[in-house]
């Protein structure tokens, strides 16, 4: 089975799972996300032992409960694209954007600057919905890691 058409028959259910547990929409797109990167990994490994949407979500529970153990270390984490953010236009985020390399920055830019959905961003580049969402996933890690680089290198000085 194809990544695309897993996300496609199973990411909603993974999804409300995800949000039953977290209540926390946000979270829960994100996880969503990285619950199917991780399993598009690890399909190899798929025993057919359950059916894959348990299989999915039983990913998804790990990945949630991960969050949560991180969270009890490290309480407060910046997410420089999360709501939380008290100016989303500090310079040192669109340094970090400046620093990812394409695609990433462009999808990161059109999601979160031009407000446009998976679907649009897929269009424009000539992908499918879930390829952005994977790809968007992918560069908000990168620009957290830019991010916390910078806030360390901040306090350092």
């Amino acid at each position: 089975m194809e990544l695309e058409e897993m996300y496609r028959e199973h990411a909603r259910q993974v999804y409300l799972y995800l949000l039953s547990l977290s209540h926390d929409r946000e979270l829960s797109e994100d996880l969503t996300q990285e619950t199917f990167v991780k399993a598009s990994m690890k399909i190899r490994n798929f025993r057919h032992e359950s059916t894959l949407s348990s299989w999915l979500c039983s990913i998804a529970r790990n990945l949630y409960f991960d969050v949560c153990r991180k969270k009890k270390r490290d309480p407060e984490p910046t997410d420089p694209l999360s709501k939380d953010v008290k100016d989303p236009w500090d310079p040192r985020i669109f340094a970090c954007l400046h620093e990812l390399p394409e695609p990433y920055r462009e999808i990161l830019w059109l999601r979160v600057y031009g407000l446009l959905s998976f679907a649009q961003i897929g269009e424009i580049f000539g992908r499918s919905e879930s390829w952005s969402r994977v790809m968007y996933h992918r560069g908000k890690c990168r620009l957290k890691e830019c991010w916390d680089k910078e806030s360390k290198e901040e306090s350092h000085d």
